[in-house]
C-alpha cells in the first residue's frame, strides 16, 4: 500500500514545476543580457576625423558614417580654422584622419596623428565626378565600405550629368571667367575658360584684361569672393559657387552640386 498522501504528491509536483520555471527564466534572462552586450553596427564603425566639410562629404561618399569635422561648417573660409585642444584629443582617438593638405592646420594635424599612430590619408578636392569618385574609393578601401561606395557612385554619375545638361542649357554661349578654385568644376560643366583670377583680389589691370575676353559669366568662389568687379565691368552674370558644404544646409556632395546648379541657373540671362 502506498503511504504517500495526495497532499505530498501535490507539493512535489509544485516544487518541480517551480524549479523548472526558475531554470528556464534564468536561461532566458541570461540570454537577454548577453544579447544586449553585442556591439551595434555603429560601435563597429571606424571613427573618421575630417579636416573640413568638403573632405567629410568625400568620406561619406566613400561609406564613412561616424565622421567628425574639425573646421566648423559655418565658417566662410574653413582652411583658416585654428585647432583646439579638444580637436587634438579627438585626433588621438580616431581610426582614420582625412585632410586635403592645403588647410592651414594640416601640418599640426599630421604631426598629432603621426604621434598617436593614427592612419592618415590625403584627398584631392576637385569638384568633378571622376575626381570625387577616385577619392571616395580610397576612403572605402581603407574602411572596408566598398559596397556602400559602389552604390553611391552608381547613382552619382547620372545625377551629376543631369545637372550638367540643365546648367549648360541655360548658357547657349558657355564662356566664363573663373576664380581658380572653381576652375575644375567649370571645366567639367563644359564652360570655355576665357580667363582665371584669384584667390587674391584681382588688380585693376587684371580686371581690365579679363573684361576684354568678353565673358558670358563670371564664376566666383563663395569662400573668398573677389570677382564681382569683373562681372560689373563686363556687364556679365555673376555666380558665387560653393566648394565646402555647409551653407543653406548643404552637407553631401549631392547637396553641393544642387546648390551650385541652382546658383548658376538663377544667374543666367533670362
Amino acid at each position: 500500500m502506498n503511504s504517500t498522501s495526495p497532499l505530498r504528491h501535490g507539493s512535489i509536483a509544485l516544487c518541480g514545476a517551480l524549479t523548472f520555471f526558475l531554470a528556464v527564466s534564468s536561461s532566458v534572462f541570461a540570454g537577454g543580457k548577453k544579447e544586449n552586450k553585442q556591439p551595434t553596427q555603429d560601435t563597429q564603425e571606424k571613427t573618421v576625423i575630417a579636416s573640413t566639410s568638403w573632405v567629410a562629404a568625400i568620406a561619406r561618399a566613400g561609406g564613412a558614417r561616424n565622421v567628425r569635422i574639425l573646421a566648423p561648417v559655418d565658417l566662410r573660409h574653413p582652411p583658416e580654422y585654428e585647432l583646439k585642444p579638444s580637436d587634438l584629443t579627438a585626433v588621438g582617438k580616431a581610426d582614420l584622419i582625412i585632410y586635403a593638405g592645403w588647410e592651414m592646420f594640416a601640418q599640426k594635424l599630421a604631426e598629432t596623428a603621426g604621434g598617436a599612430q593614427v592612419q592618415i590619408i590625403t584627398v584631392n578636392t576637385a569638384n568633378t565626378p571622376d575626381a570625387l569618385k577616385a577619392e571616395a574609393r580610397k576612403v572605402a578601401e581603407i574602411l572596408g565600405t566598398m559596397e556602400a561606395f559602389e552604390a553611391w557612385a552608381k547613382t552619382f554619375d547620372p545625377f551629376a550629368e543631369d545637372l550638367r545638361r540643365e546648367i549648360l542649357a541655360a548658357y547657349p554661349g558657355p564662356r566664363a571667367v573663373v576664380q581658380r578654385m572653381q576652375t575644375p568644376f567649370a571645366q567639367w560643366l563644359g564652360f570655355e575658360i576665357a580667363g582665371e583670377y584669384g584667390p587674391a583680389e584681382p588688380s585693376p589691370a587684371v580686371i581690365l584684361e579679363l573684361v576684354r575676353t568678353g565673358p558670358a559669366l563670371v564664376i566666383d568662389n563663395y569662400h573668398g569672393p573677389s570677382g564681382f568687379p569683373i562681372a560689373e565691368a563686363a556687364d556679365a552674370p555673376y555666380a558665387e559657387l560653393l566648394n565646402f558644404p555647409g551653407k543653406d544646409g548643404t552637407e553631401t556632395l549631392e547637396d553641393l552640386f544642387r546648390y551650385n546648379a541652382r546658383v548658376l541657373i538663377n544667374a543666367a540671362p533670362k
